[in-house]
């Protein structure tokens, strides 16, 4: 067991577990326990020295990897990026547990509507393949709700990222994270999934043709759509 494993305690249950979670990764950044490019222990070693089920453990990495703080790196394991952002992380965790669907969607609104428009006028021909590639990767998806859902985010993480503004993309994970967190307790259909992958794919239409008016149109409405349909979960 390394330093890090060795630090780590059992989770008591007074509060939910995502956020204990992230309380306990906040204590060991702060107490120097864990530092920029440490790796992490195993899935298997952080659910047994916490005490909680990896479901749970899952739910508070995705957080931490949706925020940028951890990196996971495919056969080498998951490593610590950032540490001032974590207590957005934190913020995450409480504000998931709320209901707070109205306000999510309208925070999207206002940033994923500037992130469209701004994609359209600088992303580089690396940003438009990594959302080529999240469109086809939800349509080998054939509709399975979490690989669908998993290759969505990738898509807006890219479109994010074509801002190239980082403070912006920043604002758009935290806004995300939460919005993912809350459409995990609706049921989506098949419909939803292709609608879903058919605006991603006039979006990216948008952008390759360098037409801020029509990505930011497009983005609205796509918003738009996702609010009806929780709206009638």
């Amino acid at each position: 067991m390394n330093a890090i494993a060795e630090n780590l305690r059992v989770i008591p249950r007074t509060r939910s577990v995502p956020e204990q979670i992230l309380d306990e990764i906040t204590r060991l950044v702060t107490e120097g326990v864990l530092k920029p490019g440490d790796r992490l222990p195993s899935e298997s070693e952080l659910a047994e020295s916490f005490g909680v089920g990896r479901s749970s453990l899952r739910e508070a990495m995705q957080a931490l990897q949706l925020l940028g703080v951890v990196e996971v790196v495919q056969g080498r394991g998951t490593f610590l990026r950032e540490t001032h952002v974590l207590p957005l992380a934190l913020n995450w965790a409480r504000l998931a547990s709320s209901d707070l669907i109205s306000q999510i969607m309208e925070a999207r609104q206002i940033v994923e509507v500037a992130i469209a428009q701004l994609a359209a006028l600088r992303a580089t021909a690396e940003d438009v393949a990594a959302m080529r590639s999240a469109i086809e990767q939800a349509a080998r998806a054939d509709g399975n709700p979490e690989l669908s859902r998993r290759a969505g985010v990738d898509f807006h993480l890219a479109l994010a990222k074509a801002t190239q503004n980082e403070v912006l993309s920043l604002m758009y994970r935290t806004v995300w994270s939460l919005y993912v967190e809350t459409t995990r307790r609706t049921q989506a259909t098949l419909e939803s999934i292709e609608d879903s992958l058919e605006g991603h794919r006039r979006l990216l239409e948008s952008v390759e043709r360098r037409d801020p008016e029509l990505a930011s149109r497009l983005m609205a409405e796509h918003i738009e759509k996702g609010r009806r349909s929780l709206a009638h979960t």
